[in-house]
């Protein structure tokens, strides 16, 4: 075929830089890309202004096909059409030969299939070697001798460039094993709050990432920066190891700054001096963390290796799990002076509970204590007892919300007299809703209504388990009227079942004594000196947080969200879309019964994952191990004048989906509907005998959003007892998504089983 030259490369030319404008990234250098993209489309545009119609036919079908959008389809479409115009006409055609391979590649150059990665990249290339190929022979022997030695420059340039990179590759793979290995030990030990190994781990992790990234920017591995796949993981690497090397040295030099020591309470008092410089080297961790965090998202790219792949997965994981924590402290460190009075003085409002006597929020609030913090001095300002409450404050003590809780809860007390008015009980109730930060809401409200002298900045709240963890640190604790003392290991049984049989004996009335009594001199130690640093602090009490039995609420915003992000702030889990399932059940007998209460959340559904409609039943099963007889009337007594030893309470079960009906022994059973927090809730009042079972079903049924697959949350209750859950979800064919077969004692959210 007699070919033009000139207008060829013409239209060679104009097709390369066309390219350059589809946003190719072969190499990830933008100037590498636009070079390649110019010379790889023009080549080929060359070689079609020669190649025959039928190849042309097929690479514009085939462009069209896999266009993205219907312009790009459009030009390729027009591409096809003129290859087969070509062949109807049988002519040489140079030119509309090439327009029309450089349209049918330009469309390519745009689009991309959705199979898998590089789908398109690997049609178009096979497509290239088909046109230059056919091209070729149809043109003068010294263009193939061209081509030929331009391809075989191209092979041997790659090979080079790909032993050089394997040469500093193996140079860099021991420093960046190390670096990574150093750096998730260095984020472990920060989180864990030991900072001084942390700083000597990130440091040792600096200089190999450091070693990493001079051997992968040696020259001899700078040449893979022209060949395309193999330029992304070496940039990747390089990039990486660079930017971990700075933000590992940067978290060296700030954790290293950090004393936690200073940050002890010593005889009442917190140093808010020691509070602010500590923040600084914290806020510096959450800068570094996030630095590393991006280094780490930003060179990723589609085309990297497995192997690089991989290893930046698995510190990009370990960051991922950690990262929120260190930015918890640091954001804690900002707000804690403002917490401890430094503006204005604080008051928080602390109830000891009991499971003992089951309530949705910790349990039974038998005692409280008023504390007040100013300029970093910390002190009880009071400590008294439910009843106090109760009997304190005016007849017109009322509360204006939130609609929700006094929708559901107004029965038992709240806002139920005239005018709105709450009853002489409002206290002994106060913690029924299992959703903390409204108890605390309400509890905030009725406390100046009730003879407190002051609002409330924050309230908190916490049972015997924790008095039990802070007694570790205070040592055990003596009471009047009690020989043995009190400790770590005793206090628990002491608090839920021992002092109760002390009622018979003594002819006790005033059963919280006990508790009020442990629970003033326990804070009192603590507040002269007893307290650990921060951080043994918090890992001791970490897992009571997250079962719920030591909560916290504030009434600033920002606060309220640092204890919502450490899971302080208890409360109903966030639905976001997804199903969820949990039981609540509150003692109205006026007995410490709980005890002996088990509990079993059984839950099977079907999701139908196309339409995103669910079916199932929730089956609850309450268990009364208590007896009728041999415990003292405190126990297995009632106000509900039911025989010694039954359980009086009230069951409220919590579905994302509506509840459409519910039978008890094969009739129905009944129940209130309400809604809170999003959670459809069914309550009922039951009593069970001693020694008896009562089991609920309820149906649920409807469509869920479930935004990101199908996810389960669960909130089981801080009991003494762990809860049972039996957990069957399956898809429309039968396979599991969530299954779930123990006891629970902290919410979950269960996610589609992998």
């Amino acid at each position: 075929m007699r070919v033009d030259e000139r207008p060829t490369v013409v239209v060679a030319a104009v097709s390369g830089i066309a390219a350059a404008f589809a946003g190719l990234e072969p190499t990830g250098s933008t100037l590498i890309d636009v070079v390649l993209a110019v010379i790889g489309v023009g080549v080929v545009t060359w070689a079609g202004s020669s190649a025959p119609w039928w190849v042309l036919a097929v690479t514009s079908a085939i462009a069209t096909a896999v266009a993205e959008n219907i312009v790009v389809g459009v030009f390729g479409a027009g591409a096809f059409f003129g290859a087969m115009w070509i062949g109807v006409q049988r002519r040489e055609q140079v030119i509309e030969r090439a327009v029309v391979a450089g349209l049918a590649f330009n469309a390519l150059a745009r689009s991309d299939l959705d199979s898998f990665h590089g789908a398109t990249a690997l049609i178009g290339l096979a497509l290239a070697a088909l046109t230059i190929a056919f091209g070729l022979r149809r043109r003068h022997a010294q263009y193939r001798r061209a081509v030929w030695i331009a391809g075989i420059a191209c092979v041997g340039v790659a090979l080079v460039a790909l032993a050089g990179l394997g040469f500093g590759a193996l140079q860099a793979e021991d420093p960046l094993r190390a670096g990574n290995q150093l750096a998730r030990d260095g984020i472990e030990s920060a989180t864990d709050g030991d900072y001084a190994a942390a700083a000597d781990q990130f440091e040792q992790a600096a200089a190999a990432f450091s070693d990493a990234d001079s051997a992968l920017s040696a020259p001899w591995a700078q040449l893979a920066a022209f060949v395309p796949v193999v330029a992304q993981n070496r940039a990747a690497g390089a990039d990486l190891a660079a930017a971990a090397a700075q933000a590992s040295d940067d978290l060296a030099v700030a954790l290293r700054s950090i004393v936690i020591d200073d940050l002890r309470l010593v005889d009442g008092q917190i140093d808010l001096t020691a509070v602010e410089i500590v923040g600084v080297p914290l806020g510096d961790v959450r800068e570094s963390v996030a630095t590393l965090d991006e280094a780490l998202t930003g060179v990723r790219s589609p085309w990297l290796l497995s192997p690089v792949s991989e290893r930046l997965d698995e510190i990009a994981d370990e960051v991922s799990e950690n990262r929120p924590r260190l930015e918890n402290a640091a954001h804690a460190a900002e707000l804690l002076p403002g917490m401890l009075g430094a503006d204005e003085p604080r008051t928080y409002f602390v109830a000891f509970t009991t499971p003992a006597e089951a309530r949705g929020s910790s349990g039974f609030m038998g005692n409280y204590a008023i504390i007040t913090a100013d300029e970093g001095e910390i002190s009880v300002s009071d400590f008294g007892r439910t009843r106090d409450l109760n009997q304190g404050g005016s007849d017109t003590r009322a509360i204006t919300g939130p609609d929700e809780f006094l929708a559901q809860y107004w029965p038992l007390g709240f806002n139920s007299g005239p005018g709105g008015t709450v009853e002489d009980i409002v206290w002994s109730n106060v913690t029924v809703s299992p959703h903390f930060p409204t108890t605390a809401e309400v509890i905030a409200e009725l406390y100046p209504q009730s003879g407190g002298t002051t609002e409330l900045d924050g309230v908190f709240a916490m049972d015997p388990y924790v008095l039990a963890e802070l007694l570790r640190f205070t040592g055990p604790v003596s009471v009047d009227g009690q020989d043995r003392q009190l400790n770590a290991n005793n206090v628990v049984d002491f608090l839920l079942v021992d002092q109760y049989e002390l009622d018979e004996v003594e002819g006790r009335d005033d059963r919280e004594d006990f508790l009020e009594d442990v629970s003033e001199v326990t804070i009192e130690r603590l507040l002269s000196g007893a307290v650990p640093d921060p951080v043994e602090l918090i890992e001791s009490l970490s897992p009571l947080v997250a079962e719920g039995r030591l909560l916290g609420w504030a009434r600033a915003e920002a606060e309220q969200e640092l204890f919502a992000a450490t899971r302080l702030a208890g409360g109903l889990p966030s639905l976001d879309g997804g199903d969820g399932v949990a039981i609540s059940v509150a003692n109205s007998g006026a007995n410490k019964i709980d005890v002996y209460l088990e509990r079993t959340l059984e839950y099977d559904a079907v999701v139908d994952t196309e339409t995103n409609e669910v079916s199932g039943t929730i089956t609850v099963t309450l268990t009364n191990t208590a007896p009728a007889t041999g415990l003292p009337n405190s126990v297995i007594g009632n106000r509900a004048r039911q025989p010694d030893g039954t359980n009086t309470l009230r069951l409220a079960t919590f579905a994302a989906l509506p509840i459409v009906g519910a039978t008890s022994n094969g009739e129905e059973f009944r129940y209130t509907p309400a809604v809170e927090q999003g959670w459809t809730v069914a309550s009922s009042f039951v009593s069970i005998p001693a020694g008896e079972s009562l089991t609920v079903e309820y149906a649920v049924a409807g469509v869920l959003e479930m935004p990101d697959g199908y996810t389960l949350a669960t909130n089981p209750q801080p009991l003494v007892i762990p809860e049972l859950q039996q957990i069957l979800v399956v898809d429309q064919d039968g396979i599991p998504l969530v299954q779930v077969n123990g006891p629970a004692d902290e919410p979950r959210r269960y996610s589609e089983a992998p």
